[in-house]
């Protein structure tokens, strides 16, 4: 877990960013609700949020006090961040309107989404269509999906309207049998147990996705449940729904899969899409809410390795998901600690690459990949430059504004801008350097082998 008491000493002057987040849904509070409840969730946020950041939570009951009475507004949504989604509830009903998201909040998300808010979307398996529901509505409709299926691109990465349901033959089982050969088609004790499922992580040049990667290695352990829902990935990509940035069009991609027990298919339990490369919100969608409930997380130990493991993603999620204006807010508390760093002061003098590499390393600790991706590169796509180079010309710099100013009225953009550009530089130098050193390559070759 994180070390929240790391370098308290040496925080920027300016306020810590705080990272509001609510948790909206239609059926779940923090206690109680046989286990259905997201309190686990929350403490382990709150107890584990790093120096650097101040995280906030609160949930909102879309029906409590009254059928609807809490919507989702532009005034409200814009206290946030991020919104997490739970939802439970299929869809309108006669007795039930307004389960499902009307235009006015359809509207407002959306604004607010690509203004930087981030999204996590959840629901769960399907179950037939209520009698008293619309007949024209698909035969099966997934849990959550009112909530869910309207909310601005996230809506499309999550199966709303089919199977699988919650039958032997037709659902997701992710269920670890446990050494007592316990049926894993039943949710007791299998998800009260202490063993969790095992990711199957995509990678990238070796590494996971920054939502998997922890401190201590990837992040391959997730609750595991009988009948999951199913991810999708949309076939089209229309321009006015999925902008694109000065480096492309982003698109979610799977980042997880997790592994049916009983007959070894492998599908999607994570899927994440980096908004932020066109300028709007991050979004991340699971197959199951079943990886945040406290029925599933009550099995693991307490300061044990899996729950410590589980904290690391549920703290790499809330940072990844948190809109640039606050991660510039972030990227200024890290380099404030960087330049007052001694590991760091101390292989200044060795260029751009070693202070970058010890820089990294530290942030890496205090912040997982996530948050080291976006300091060193807090623009769209991906940089040309290594990393190291990067960190290490904006930590040079940062500690030249902060060693030659005050720090009350410390640049950050002004010293991210100057350390990109001289890291650049630097890397450009190399190039023409490494291209140098071939010319009349081919020529010596010829000449040394006759």
């Amino acid at each position: 877990m994180y070390d929240t008491r790391i370098a308290i000493d040496r925080l920027s002057p300016a306020a810590k960013p705080k990272i509001r987040i609510l948790f909206y849904t239609d059926f779940v509070g923090f206690t109680g609700n046989n286990g259905f409840a997201l309190g686990i969730l929350r403490d382990l946020i709150l107890g584990n949020q790093p120096f650097f950041a101040e995280f906030e939570v609160d949930l909102i009951n879309r029906h409590d006090g009254d059928q609807a009475a809490n919507k989702l507004t532009a005034d409200l949504l814009g206290r946030y961040q991020q919104v997490w989604f739970f939802g439970v509830r299929l869809c309108d009903l006669p007795n039930e309107p307004e389960n499902e998201l009307v235009d006015a909040e359809v509207a407002a998300l959306r604004s607010w989404m690509d203004a930087g808010g981030g999204v996590l979307v959840c629901g769960d398996h399907s179950n037939p269509r209520p009698v008293e529901a619309d007949p024209s509505l698909p035969d099966y409709l997934n849990l959550g999906r009112a909530l869910g299926h309207r909310i601005p691109r996230a809506g499309e990465l999550r199966e709303w309207n089919d199977r699988p349901d919650s039958s032997i033959e037709f659902s997701h089982n992710t269920h670890q049998p446990d050494p007592w050969g316990s049926d894993v088609n039943m949710p007791i004790p299998n998800d009260l147990d202490p063993y969790p499922q095992e990711l199957i992580l995509r990678r990238w040049g070796g590494r996971p996705h920054a939502l998997f990667q922890g401190r201590r290695g990837p992040i391959t352990v997730f609750p595991d449940h009988m009948h999951e829902g199913q991810l999708l990935i949309p076939e089209r990509y229309p321009a006015e729904v999925w902008p694109s940035g000065r480096a492309g069009q982003p698109k979610p991609e799977i980042v997880a899969r997790g592994t049916d027990k009983r007959d070894g298919q492998v599908y999607g339990v994570t899927s994440a899409y980096d908004g932020a490369a066109a300028g709007v919100g991050r979004i991340v969608a699971d197959a199951t809410w079943h990886h945040y409930f406290d029925l599933n997380l009550w099995g693991f130990q307490k300061g044990g390795e899996v729950l410590g493991r589980l904290t690391e993603y549920y703290v790499n999620l809330t940072l990844w998901l948190t809109p640039k204006p606050v991660k510039q807010e972030v990227n200024a508390q890290l380099l404030y600690w960087l330049s007052h760093s001694m590991s760091v002061r101390a292989v200044l003098p060795e260029g751009f690459r070693v202070p970058g590499i010890t820089a990294a390393g530290l942030v890496r600790e205090v912040g997982g990949q996530g948050v080291l991706d976006d300091l060193v590169w807090p623009l769209e796509g991906t940089p040309a430059v290594p990393e190291e180079l990067l960190l290490g010309a904006v930590v040079k710099e940062s500690v030249a504004a902060l060693d030659g100013g005050d720090a009350e009225s410390f640049d950050s953009v002004g010293v991210v801008e100057r350390g990109l550009r001289a890291g650049a530089g630097e890397y450009a130098a190399e190039l023409r350097a490494a291209l140098g050193e071939l010319d009349g390559l081919d020529e010596f070759i010829s000449q040394g082998l006759r």
